[in-house]
């Protein structure tokens, strides 16, 4: 560094501090002296600086003075600057020893030759060397290197030491230590750069002895700086300062341009973004600022065309545009958006410059750019700041100019243009109590010509809002003057310019437009609302106020009063004779009087009275008031309060007439129910109806028709108003066929024909009354009204010369009394048919019980003539069954019979249980059965027919299983199942039973087999009497009852019964009942208890023989009875073939049992019984009834004679021995 010592005044000390930078850089170090002062400083600079400008040219006279030893030869030279030189200037700073003279204003250029003239350079300055590294024993390393190269070096720890220094010292170079851990070498590079005093200085990095160093990544420009060892490193500091004064020296003038140019051409490249390309436009050369900024490398840009940095933003034609003026020789300048090559976009301020040959044209062109992508950023910046105020400026003026009513369309419109330009989608202001928002702005507004929605709503509500896409709140709160209003929310998708927009305290400023704006709405809206409260109010309840200034005379009343006169709106001048003008005359008295009670003794004004209305309707006024009294008690004002009432009394006298219609109705309606006076309600109705409407006359009719459907009206109530004999007569036929009307077009049956009430005014009466018989009183008003039940035309009723005629309010009152007539003539019709339909219910009941005595007798012949035979059949069968000395053949034929008989013995039995079920009658007994007990004797019965068929019967878990039934039937409803699983099975098939618990509380018993199985929709037709589903066409016998006696006995017993089956896989029939904690109810029907017959075993054979009567008619029986006994030797049989012989018999041999046909040709077996317990020493015998007649009647029956059993036929033998032994043993 060169240093020079500057004497001036003032303003020379002002161009020193602005030319700091430049002279620092340049390497002088200068420092200011003021002219007139004591020159302290003993050091001696490299240079003198004078400046002559304002001063007198004794100036130097007095300068020598205060700075003694100036002119001695050893001393630096002397350069004198100024706005311009005097003769006697110039020989006065001759004289006192100046050398050179420089015109201001003064550069560096001008300096350094000067320096170069008078042979002043930096190898000739004292090197000074700043040592900056946080290592104390590394800092005295390097400061002892460079003493011993004759190098100055001053030491700092770090950046703060280091600035202080920069102060105070003058230096030549900065030494960084790069490996010091406690000190970022490169960050302190860049600091130091920046620093004024340092920016230019030649900066020194110590390296490693490899010589292998880090680049450098910095913000600041990597210029002047370099890296040594530390074994060179004074060698390294004295080439590098004394390299500036030897180049300057060693080319004269024309060397400084060309450095001056290198050093521009080095800033240049630091600083611009530059490019060389070819007379094509193609890159042959960039710098690396380029590089950096494009984010290409410079392989990437050689060759290449500038278009590869295009991006998009401009138009064709400025590239033209530019082409064209480059290309004819000319500079562009302009400003350009250009793309990196990871997509983003800078913008640089360009300058493209043609070089020319000899023919004046381009043989390349070297562009220079500035990077303005800041600048552009911040302009845009200001643009959308100015262009966001304006918005906001304008959304206010708008907002401010709308009405409360249109609050929410307002604020859309006036926000619109600054949505739009934020891309706001919704607006949504939450009001906190006790800020309600009216009911008119609790809307949502859709968005509508590009305009964002609003909602406007209170922030209790709890409502929501979701907006589609990434859109999210931006809130503000909404307070005016110091009152909390609520939330303002702007709902977009996040963008710089909406965080611009908060950041810059606009959304702030925009909730406050938008707060006074809803603070004046809601003040204006409470202020109408009031109004329109006192308005409405006054208008809804039809009231109006008035005030009396009693002193005065004065009376003010709203405009409300003037309707109440009716006078239009404010059409009634306000005055007290106005007002007793319109009240009605008869009240006038009376008002007065309670005005004069009210201002002299304090009473209160109350009082009820009419006005008559310029059109002369007349309507009834409420007025309330008070006195206001001063403070001497004088009365000073009248306060008031006056309201239509006419409604009110209406209604009173409307209810009253309602009430009693009501009431008249309700004990007319009561009387018909309890007493079915038909006539004599309809008179009562009648009667009161002509009092409430005050009508002369009427009558009440019923609408009947003809065969052919033609309506006629059978008078039931009318009003005598007879005007001759003939007429009397006529009346005395009232509700009789003989007082009806059948000719109904005239006015008389109008309301008939039209199926609508007829009213007539006293206006149309005489011509639509012209045919009235002679006598007959004038009809002047008439209403006639056709009654309805439902579309049902039922009745007629009309009234007649009401004297205000029929309206539309006296037809609505008489709706309840339309509605009670046609309920009374309904009800009516009702009894009647119900008389007709009950008579037919008896006859009808009384065929069915006849027929069904005839079906009970005809069942009971039947079993009994069917048993009869059968009894014979089975019985001796059973005893050819027995006898061992039939060979095969007839053993098979006996086979056949007995099989045959009990065949048509399961027969009739269904056919009687099937009766008794739909009689009601069949008998149960409902107990606890094991469900395997009763599977097995099943299977028993069916076992010996489906070996027959090859069938295998497979039995599942049946055990343990316990059900609610009867044990007989329940075996009964087994063995049909498993009958038709043997009947309708294939050949060599499959049968399995199963029983399963279903839902806890019911046991399935499920039989299934392997037969053709049953369609799905054939099934419902299974269960019906006599439907066998085309088998009777087939081989396989049946009557078809047996799965309808099946499920009705199952339903008896509390169960249900249900079928699965798929066509060619066979079927599923399944019983479910309940399980033995179910209650035994049998869904109503009676039951008799009694043991089921089981296999009892036989009692022990007895050596005496016991004496058996048997009174029987029927020799095949007889003989039956005969064979079986004489097989039981402790039996002797004594017979009688009539009632007769059989009571003779038994009195004169009394047998130890008596067997008794009920049937017998002389005497039936129940007057028999009784003969034969009236016979002392024959009342305490066995007496057994045995007969064909097998009813359940015919069972009760014998139970009630007195049988001590009943046995039918036919005879099963083993039951009947043990029967026998029963009573005998």
């Amino acid at each position: 560094m060169i240093e020079i010592f500057v004497l001036g005044n003032k303003r020379t000390e002002g161009w020193l501090t602005r030319q700091r930078k430049n002279l620092m850089s340049s390497g002088f170090d200068c420092h200011f002296i003021q002219a007139d002062a004591a020159f302290e400083d003993n050091r001696i600079p490299d240079l003198w600086i004078f400046d002559a400008d304002g001063f007198e040219t004794s100036f130097f006279e007095s300068a020598i003075a205060n700075a003694p030893g100036l002119f001695d030869s050893s001393n630096a030279p002397i350069v004198v600057i100024g706005s311009s030189v005097s003769a006697e200037l110039a020989s006065q700073a001759v004289n006192s020893g100046a050398h050179r003279f420089l015109k201001k204003p003064v550069t560096t250029r001008m300096l350094s030759n000067a320096c170069i003239e008078l042979g002043i350079s930096h190898s000739q300055a004292i090197r000074t060397a700043l040592v900056i590294d946080g290592r104390h024993d590394f800092r005295e390393e390097i400061q002892r290197i460079l003493a011993e190269g004759s190098v100055k070096a001053l030491a700092a720890p770090g950046l703060q030491a280091s600035m202080e220094m920069l102060q105070t010292q003058s230096l030549d170079v900065v030494v960084i230590g790069s490996d010091d851990e406690s000190c970022n070498s490169e960050e302190l590079a860049d600091i130091l750069r920046f620093l004024p005093e340092t920016s230019n200085l030649p900066i020194l990095f110590i390296s490693g002895p490899d010589g292998d160093y880090r680049e450098r990544k910095g913000s600041g420009f990597r210029v002047n700086c370099h890296y040594a060892e530390l074994s060179e490193l004074a060698q390294a500091v004295r080439e590098l300062t004394a390299s500036d004064a030897t180049r300057r020296r060693s080319g004269g003038r024309v060397y400084e341009l060309l450095y001056d140019r290198e050093q521009e051409h080095f800033a240049l490249n630091q600083h611009a973004i530059v490019s060389k390309t070819d007379s094509k436009g193609r890159i042959i050369e960039v710098n690396r600022r380029f590089c950096e900024i494009s984010q290409y490398s410079e392989a990437e840009l050689l060759g290449q065309n500038h278009r590869i940095l295009k991006s998009g933003k401009h138009s064709p034609d400025l590239y033209r545009d530019l082409w064209k003026t480059i290309s004819h020789g000319d500079v562009w300048q302009g400003e350009l958006c250009n793309l990196a090559k990871d997509g983003t976009s800078y913008w640089v301020s360009s300058t493209i410059v043609p070089f020319l040959d000899n023919k004046k044209r381009p043989y390349q062109y070297i562009a220079i750019r500035k990077d303005i992508t800041h600048v552009k950023t911040a302009e845009r910046r200001i643009e959308q700041q100015s262009e966001l105020a304006r918005l906001i400026s304008e959304a206010s003026a708008k907002a401010m100019a709308g009405h409360w009513s249109k609050a929410p369309a307002t604020l859309q419109a006036a926000l619109q243009p600054l949505c739009a330009y934020l891309s706001i989608q919704h607006i949504s202001i939450q009001l906190q109590p006790p800020n309600p928002a009216p009911d008119s702005w609790k809307l949502f507004l859709d968005a509508r010509e590009k305009a964002a929605s609003i909602s406007i709503r209170d922030s209790c509500s709890g409502d929501e809002l979701s907006i589609a896409g990434g859109a999210k709140p931006f809130e503000t709160s909404l307070s005016a003057n110091q009152t909390e209003l609520g939330r303002f929310l702007l709902y977009t998708e996040p963008s710089p310019l909406i965080e611009m927009f908060c950041e810059q305290g606009l959304m702030d400023v925009l909730g406050n437009v938008v707060s006074h704006s809803l603070a004046r709405w809601m003040s204006e809206f409470d202020q109408e609302r009031s109004r329109e409260r006192l308005r409405r109010a006054q208008s809804f309840a039809n009231i109006g106020t008035w005030e009396w200034a009693l002193d005065t005379d004065d009376l003010y009343w709203t405009e409300r009063v003037p309707m109440l006169f009716g006078y239009p709106e404010g059409d009634l001048e306000t005055s007290f004779e106005n007002f007793i003008g319109a009240v009605h005359p008869d009240d006038r008295d009376s008002i007065q009087q309670a005005i004069q009670a009210s201002i002299e003794y304090d009473l209160p004004y109350h009082i009820e009275h009419r006005v008559i209305w310029p059109d002369g309707t007349i309507r009834w006024l409420l007025e309330t008031g008070a006195v206001v009294r001063g403070t001497d008690g004088a009365a000073k004002q009248m306060l008031g309060v006056v309201e239509d009432i006419t409604a009110i009394r209406d209604a009173k006298d409307q209810l009253a007439r309602q009430t009693t219609l009501l009431n008249m109705l309700h004990d007319s309606l009561t009387a018909f129910i309890l007493e079915g006076k038909f006539r004599a309600t309809l008179d009562s109705m009648l009667d009161n109806l002509l009092e409430l409407t005050d009508s002369e006359f009427g009558f009440l009719a019923e609408v009947l028709f003809t065969p052919k459907n033609s309506p006629f009206l059978r008078v039931q109530s009318i009003t005598d108003i007879s005007w001759s004999p003939e007429a009397a007569e006529m009346f005395s036929r009232v509700g009789t066929e003989k007082f009806e009307f059948h000719e109904l077009d005239n006015m008389l049956g109008e309301a008939i024909r039209r199926r609508e009430i007829v009213t007539v005014n006293a206006s149309e009466s005489e011509e639509l009354f012209t045919d009235l018989p002679k006598g007959h009183p004038r009809i002047r008003t008439f209403l006639s009204v056709p009654i309805f039940i439902g579309s049902e035309l039922v009745g007629n009723f009309a009234l007649a010369n009401r004297q205000s005629g029929y309206d539309t309010a006296m037809i609505d009152f008489l709706r309840p009394f339309m509605a009670t007539y046609g309920v009374i003539i309904n009800s009516q019709r009702m009894i009647d048919m119900e008389e007709v339909n009950r008579k037919s219910l008896i006859r009808a009941k009384q065929r069915a019980d006849q027929a069904n005595r005839a079906k009970s007798e005809f069942l009971s012949n039947m079993s009994h003539e069917l048993r009869t035979p059968l009894n014979a059949i089975q019985g001796f069968g059973q005893l050819l069954e027995s006898d061992p000395n039939l060979n095969e053949d007839q053993q098979d034929n006996v086979n056949e019979i007995l099989s045959a008989s009990e065949h048509l013995l399961a027969l009739i039995n269904e056919v009687l249980d099937l009766a008794r079920i739909e009689s009601g009658k069949l008998e149960l007994s409902l107990e606890n059965v094991p469900v395997s007990s009763v599977i097995h004797e099943a299977l028993t019965l069916i076992k010996n027919s489906a070996e027959k068929r090859g069938l295998t019967i497979t039995v599942g878990n049946i055990e343990h299983f316990h059900v609610t039934a009867d044990w007989t039937r329940l075996k009964q409803a087994l063995l049909n199942l498993l009958s038709n699983a043997v009947k309708y099975n294939r050949e060599n098939g499959t049968i399995r039973i199963e029983a399963e618990i279903f839902q806890e509380s019911w046991i399935d018993v499920r039989v299934t087999d392997s037969g053709n199985g049953i369609p799905e929709s054939r099934i419902p037709e299974l269960f019906k009497p006599f439907n066998r589903l085309g088998a009777e066409l087939s081989h396989i016998e049946g009557t078809g009852i047996g799965l309808s006696l099946t499920r009705q006995l199952v339903e008896l017993m509390g169960g249900s019964i249900g079928v699965t089956s798929t066509v060619g896989e066979g079927s599923t029939f399944w019983i479910r009942l309940p399980d033995e904690s179910r209650n035994t109810s049998t869904n109503g029907f009676p039951t008799l208890h009694s043991e089921p017959a089981r296999d009892n075993p036989r009692l022990h054979l007895t050596t005496d023989k016991r004496t058996i009567l048997y009174i029987e008619d029927n020799p095949a029986n007889l003989k039956l009875i005969e064979r079986i006994i004489t097989r039981v030797p402790r039996y002797s049989l004594v017979s009688a073939l009539n009632a007769a012989d059989g009571l003779q018999l038994a009195d004169n041999y009394p047998p130890d049992l008596i067997l008794v046909d009920i049937n017998l040709p002389d005497m039936n077996g129940y007057a028999l019984l009784e003969k034969l317990k009236s016979i002392q020493h024959l009342n305490e015998k066995p007496m057994l009834a045995l007969t064909a007649n097998a009813m359940r009647e015919d069972r009760q029956k014998g139970a009630s004679a007195g049988f001590d059993h009943y046995l039918t036929k036919p005879i099963n033998i083993d039951e009947l021995i043990n029967t026998l032994d029963s009573y005998l043993g």
